[in-house]
């Protein structure tokens, strides 16, 4: 299977009829493509025309997939992310002009239950993709540069890092045996040997992108945002200082949701978003209620109506977020828009 399979019914270019009577063109349908993505392969389904393909994920197949969609080029292209094995076709297939978006396989399961199709094969999942790409019309997102991606994954694995170390100090405190602690000990030493080596190849690769250390100066002048603080929001929230206000705190999972019924007006709660954004955020703000008079005032005015400690610091988060956005686009230091 090194290239793709012929598909149940040819594709075949896709014809916009002649103008009827009345002088209306009828537009030809509109098509979907969801692709659901594995180590080894790329099932593919089309919609409308219903058309199941399945091709090898290398460079080979996948030009074979592009041959097929360029006959009848999709609106959209849907793929879930499935921790970079989708990297390779999003790329392949945006750089060959079409739309593509990559996913929260999340909101795909949610859909997928909403439909019915409870059921989980590799072609229902990438049937159920092109009927989340009919319903959705997500947004296409921009192609990652090579160092973009690079710096994506720096960031991800020192997250990691940190964490087994924060687990293995955990473990430290409750060992009781001298051969265990040391064994931990040593563990938790290879764990900082580790994000130190990833701390200077960010800065390595930092220095070769004037455009980032830039950003990341910028979001240094906010009082409570740090080093990792910025880089973990450079990788992880790309659209920074490209979305609104309101698109910006939904990504980061940090817009409240309504949950009213009727005369039922229930508490608002935030869900979703990019969990690793909230955790970078989150010490953030407990610096910035100690050390930035601007959260610092906004936080206790939070308190003063009665507002419980988690509904407080998530909003402040949301404020620094908003804040940090705002800076980004404006391309002006926290002291320029707040002197």
């Amino acid at each position: 299977m090194s290239s793709c399979k012929k598909p149940e019914q040819s594709p075949g270019p896709v014809e916009e009829s002649e103008s009827t009577s009345e002088g209306y063109l009828v537009v030809p349908d509109e098509i979907f493509v969801g692709i659901d993505v594995s180590e080894e392969k790329l099932d593919v389904h089309v919609l409308p025309k219903g058309l199941s393909i399945s091709c090898r994920n290398n460079a080979k197949g996948i030009d074979g997939l592009v041959k097929q969609l360029k006959k009848s080029p999709p609106s959209i292209i849907v793929m879930e992310a499935t921790g970079g094995l989708e990297r390779l076709p999003a790329a392949e297939l945006g750089s060959s002009g079409f739309a593509v978006a990559v996913v929260n396989p999340r909101q795909v399961r949610d859909f997928a239950r909403g439909i019915g199709k409870l059921a989980k094969t590799d072609s229902i999942d990438a049937y159920v993709l092109a009927r989340f790409a009919e319903t959705t019309r997500p947004i296409p997102k921009a192609l990652e540069s090579h160092e973009e991606a690079l710096l994506k994954d720096l960031v991800k694995r020192r997250r990691q890092l940190v964490d087994l170390r924060t687990g293995e100090k955990n473990r430290l405190r409750r060992a009781r045996s001298q051969a265990i602690q040391q064994s931990i000990l040593m563990l938790i030493q290879a764990l900082e040997d580790q994000i130190r080596k990833i701390d200077l190849d960010l800065d390595d690769n930092l220095r070769k992108s004037p455009l980032w250390r830039e950003k990341e100066e910028l979001l240094k002048s906010f009082t409570g945002v740090g080093t990792v603080t910025a880089r973990t929001l450079l990788a992880l929230l790309p659209e920074l200082g490209k979305a609104h206000r309101g698109q910006i705190a939904s990504l980061a999972g940090l817009a409240p949701r309504n949950k009213d019924s009727g005369k039922m007006r229930g508490p608002r709660k935030i869900s979703g978003g990019r969990a690793n954004v909230r955790k970078t955020l989150y010490m953030a703000a407990l610096t910035a209620i100690s050390h930035n008079s601007t959260i610092r005032t906004y936080h206790e005015r939070l308190i003063a109506a009665g507002k419980p400690f988690k509904v407080a610091i998530t909003g402040c988060m949301r404020k620094i977020l908003v804040i940090l956005n705002a800076m980004v686009k404006s391309n002006r230091r926290f002291e320029e828009l707040f002197s």
